[in-house]
């Protein structure tokens, strides 16, 4: 009697367990993500280390003190903290088109007040401009001024929402994230546009 309290019980154990995995693998096929989906994920999460274009790059850390070059690390790496959530997907006739939700820190806010603070002295003094009217200011001390203040953002305010586009190719899907403008902007808290709404671009 005792044995076969024993094997029943193996038994409901064993058949609980199958039911379990069963569940889990029918909610893991369930979850909702479509192949485009989970692909916009993985190259979001690729996306975390931020590097900007190389001369830019090798300018700044010829700028830059030592000081500065780590308030420049601390910025990269803050850009990388960006949360993101896929809000819908659209099928189109070549792909599918995914939305995504980016909340991170406002970068542009940042760098609009930090470029507009440091120039306000050179503007009310005409002692500081050059012959050729230009403003004559320390690029080094305004760029660790700059990545001094964009590392320091402590709450994450800005939010956009970017589509990303996805196709597949035999049984593999592409995304553009990586060439994608709208998204690198998102990432970057809106700063580019903001860089590029400065230079009248």
């Amino acid at each position: 009697m005792h044995m076969n309290r024993a094997k029943l019980k193996n038994s409901i154990t064993a058949a609980v367990l199958a039911a379990v995995m069963i569940l889990s693998l029918m909610l893991a096929g369930c979850s909702g993500q479509s192949g485009a989906e989970l692909k916009v994920s993985e190259d979001l999460e690729s996306m975390r280390y931020v590097e900007l274009d190389p001369e830019i790059n090798a300018e700044l850390e010829g700028l830059l003190s030592d000081q500065g070059r780590e308030y420049y690390e601390m910025f990269l790496g803050k850009a990388g903290e960006f949360d993101y959530a896929i809000t819908g997907a659209d099928r189109t006739d070549k792909g599918t088109v995914v939305h995504v939700r980016i909340t991170t820190y406002d970068f542009a806010s940042e760098y609009l007040k930090s470029w507009t603070e440091f120039l306000e002295p050179y503007e009310n003094d005409e002692s500081k401009k050059e012959g050729d009217g230009k403003e004559n200011f320390d690029s080094a001390q305004l760029y660790e001024t700059l990545f001094r203040n964009l590392s320091r953002i402590a709450e994450k305010k800005y939010i956009a929402d970017v589509d990303i586009n996805c196709e597949e190719e035999n049984g593999k899907w592409h995304t553009d994230a990586a060439v994608n403008a709208a998204l690198r902007d998102a990432i970057l808290g809106g700063m580019l546009s903001e860089m590029s709404s400065l230079a009248g671009l």
